[in-house]
């Protein structure tokens, strides 16, 4: 097809033409946008897509990630029809092998998230697997999950029926024309400078895969944690048994080997995730490479190949047709890239992606509607950029993307704690507190302590309750009876002020800002459609300086947020202090007691009571001490320069023996939280819903003189009613409790699925958030939690089983 001439405007304009790209593009055309424009240096396909396997599973541990997968398959299925080109889909359903019992609960619980999708999934004993794949050897094997829905397809197919229907849609492609340079322009718009001309675009999407780095580069963007793995599969010769089949085998999953093993026409097809597993272009991307594979390495394949070949033997009985080596974006965590790049107005990250065929399809819906309507219909907080572009530095991005490549078929466990690329950010008591037990998991680049353990215990991870659970236990009856203190010097910490921050509080928060010094409030962001965009507590101190804080992951988001409505004439200023404040959380009924001998501050209620801040000395270290916590017991947060924290942390704990003071980690923080009804965010509060769905109306104030952001949207909400409400639950469990995105039942129907779970051992009961169909909202009805197989009675509570009225927390 001959290329068009360059158009000189585009409303979007979108760098790569693999499956992500071109999904987008699809996608945006559906939504109705206009004036899409898709760039890419070779053909599309030309980077990873064109030499992928094509897998498309539905098992994924992550309710977003498969409603992404479903909607991709389903998508795949029906694109011939709309489009007239077909995709090479292949529905044959796939097994993934199980050989220790963790496995088998991993299988429950994606399962349970299958189950609420939408996507068939059945745990099935090793019997059954003959009657489905006739070739797998089952020594060794004790189940299998069986999707009968996943399949392959050609990525090259898929990827080309989706750029026709974005043509139809009105949208342009152009190949063979390389973006060289990006420049923002004074009215806000981007210039895209390309090998054949200029285009201005309101909206940039970086969807290079493989380049996408490179493409980061021209707008200032470092670090983005984008690697290339190398990947091989190998294609073999037909075997004469697959001739005689009648129906396609199963694509096969295989822990042992780390392998996926498929038929392959008449033959079959074995991929490999070897364990020494090899980085490729670490020092750049050459832009002449195209469709081009690397030189195959059978020496670090040979052991995974005779494990795999001994899975199914029929693999020993013919050669080897050809082998496919070439370059696959992976990520630290696995995920792809999908949001907007921080600091840069309408420049979109969409790309590094590891299985991008299964996600392509899915991945462009989501990401359409983000970009349409300024949030998508699945929480997008784990796919989105920023939770990795201002500290994950290159060796940090080499050692996680190599870690998780190797660990694509190792089952995952619930808060484990993986050492590679760690430690990144540590507070000053970090050794401290290691020497006496702290297990760590790192949030957004920060240690963070989880529970303390006795001298050289480790955790078990489990999906049941694991061997920490009698250490939290202590820690939570510790700050019940006594006093406790936890480093929580993660949180994200904001500094605004000038004469107009508090008219733009106000009309960024859905409540209201304090009008005096000293008061706390708890507040939330919302997007024009209503929806939470994040949870804030704000302390005003005096001279009109608001202290802002929020969640470890939303640092980079929230600054965004805040800069990016900032009107010209408000005199406002934005600082980020989280790094300058180390935080000391000192809770129990012991608090007060401990915390009078360090200070000359009155600590009594009418001086200092509950939601109230003040400026103090502590052992004269200044401290903005704010009489709030998380816990819902008497206590304070204590925020004090960083580096002062070891001589606080020392003064607080000699003062606190004698109250048989204990360190405490965010496990039992999440218990005492879920006993007091306390919403989470990022899983009870995300950008899916809004406050009304939330149950969160008292935090909302449609009477302000200047109405908040959202506030139409909520009022409309309000008056109109919402389809799904969130319920607190208490779960008739025994050794597992709900983690979230377990399918919610009532009479034998999914309707609802969890967002969080735990054992309350200040109230003996285990409890559980979790959103369900409006009409089943009434106090005392019975649902059931499907828990690692089980249905487990779930009755509906209609306040915190914890101190319901705060008294602790105002004693």
């Amino acid at each position: 097809m001959p290329e068009t001439k360059i158009v000189s405007h585009a409303k979007v304009g979108i760098i790569g033409g693999g499956i992500m790209g071109v999904s987008l593009l699809y996608h945006l055309a559906k939504e109705g946008w206009k004036d899409l424009v898709l760039l890419e240096k070779g053909e599309l396909t030309s980077g990873s897509t064109w030499h992928a396997a094509g897998q498309c599973p539905h098992f994924v541990g992550s309710y977003n990630l498969a409603k992404v997968h479903h909607h991709s398959t389903e998508l795949y299925k029906k694109l011939e029809q709309e489009t007239g080109q077909a995709t090479g889909w292949h529905g044959c359903g796939s097994l993934r092998l199980a050989y220790k019992q963790e496995d088998l609960e991993w299988f429950h619980y994606v399962k349970g998230i299958l189950d609420n999708v939408g996507s068939p999934a059945k745990i099935i004993s090793t019997q059954e697997i003959p009657k489905i794949h006739p070739f797998i050897k089952s020594d060794g094997i004790i189940g299998a999950l069986h999707t009968p829905e996943d399949g392959h397809t050609d990525p090259s197919s898929t990827t080309n029926a989706m750029a026709i229907g974005a043509r139809n849609g009105g949208a342009k492609i152009y190949r063979h024309n390389r973006v060289i340079d990006i420049k923002s322009r004074p009215s806000g718009e981007w210039e895209l400078i390309t090998e054949k001309g200029i285009i201005i675009c309101e909206h940039v999407v970086n969807a290079a895969g493989s380049y996408c780095p490179e493409v980061g580069h021209m707008v200032g963007l470092k670090n983005i944690p984008s690697i290339n793995m190398i990947h091989q599969y190998l294609v073999t010769e037909e075997h004469p048994a697959i001739k005689k089949l009648k129906k396609e085998l199963p694509v096969v999953r295989d822990p042992h080997s780390s392998c996926y093993l498929r038929q392959e026409g008449k033959g079959l097809l074995i991929g490999i995730y070897e364990k020494d597993a090899k980085c490729w272009a670490l020092d750049g991307m050459d832009w002449k490479f195209n469709m081009e594979l690397l030189e195959p390495e059978l020496d670090r394949l040979e052991e995974h190949l005779k494990k795999g070949m001994d899975r199914i033997p029929q693999f020993r009985d013919v050669g080897i047709k050809k082998m496919i080596c070439g370059p696959i974006t992976h990520t630290p965590d696995g995920n792809f890239l999908a949001g907007p790049a921080p600091g840069l107005k309408n420049f979109w990250m969409f790309c590094a992606a590891s299985v991008g065929i299964a996600q392509g399809g899915g991945a462009g819906k989501y990401m359409a509607q983000w970009m349409t309507y300024g949030d998508a219909d699945i929480n997008m907080l784990e796919f989105d950029p920023r939770r990795y572009l201002s500290w994950a530095h290159k060796d940090y991005a080499i050692a996680k993307s190599i870690d998780e490549y190797k660990r694509m078929y190792v089952t995952p466990l619930p808060n484990e704690g993986l050492d590679v690329g760690r430690p990144i950010k540590k507070t000053p008591i970090y050794k401290k507190l290691k020497d006496q037990g702290a297990i760590y998991i790192d949030a957004f680049g920060w240690e963070r302590p989880k529970w303390f353990a006795e001298t050289g215990m480790q955790e078990k991870y489990s999906y049941k309750r694991s061997n920490a659970f009698p250490y939290v236990q202590k820690e939570c009856e510790a700050v019940y009876n006594s006093v406790g203190v936890l480093d929580l010097s993660t949180f994200t910490k904001c500094e605004i002020s000038g004469e107009g921050s508090e008219a733009f509080l106000n009309r960024l928060c859905a409540n209201r800002i304090p009008k005096k010094d000293g008061s706390i409030v708890l507040t939330h962001m919302l997007n024009a459609k209503g929806r939470i965009q994040s949870e804030l507590t704000i302390t005003r101190l005096p001279n009109n300086l608001f202290y802002v804080l929020s969640s470890t992951a939303s640092e980079i988001r929230d600054f965004d947020w805040f800069n990016r409505h900032v009107s010209e004439r408000e005199k406002v200023n934005i600082k980020n202090v989280t790094q300058d404040y180390g935080v000391l959380i000192l809770v129990g009924p012991k608090s007060r007691t401990v915390l009078s001998q360090l200070t000359s501050q009155n600590l009594n209620n009418n001086d200092f009571p509950w939601l109230k801040g003040k400026e103090i000395l502590i052992n004269k270290i200044p401290v903005r001490a704010l009489r709030v916590n998380y816990v819902g017991e008497l206590g304070w947060e204590l925020h004090h320069p960083m580096d002062q924290m070891v001589s606080l942390y020392d003064a607080i704990y000699e003062v606190g023996k004698k109250e048989n003071i204990v360190n405490f980690g965010t496990y039992a923080v999440n218990s005492m939280r879920m006993e007091k009804a306390y919403r989470g965010w990022g899983s009870e509060l995300t950008g899916e819903i809004s406050l009304v769905e939330a149950g969160m109306d008292r935090f909302f104030n449609l009477k302000k003189k200047n109405n908040f952001f959202g506030a139409k949207a909520l009022q409309e909400k309000v008056q109109s009613g919402v389809d799904i409400k969130l319920v607190y639950l208490d779960v008739d469990a025994d050794n597992a409790d709900a983690m979230g995105n377990e399918p919610i039942y009532h009479k034998n129907k999914i309707v609802g699925v969890t967002t969080s779970g735990s054992y309350g051992f200040r109230v003996k009961k285990s409890l559980a958030f979790g959103y369900v169909k409006s009409d089943l909202m009434n106090a005392g009805s019975e649902l059931e939690i499907a828990i690692q197989g089980q249905r487990r009675k779930a009755k509906i509570l209609d306040s915190a089983v914890y101190d319901q009225d705060n008294q602790k927390l105002k004693a």
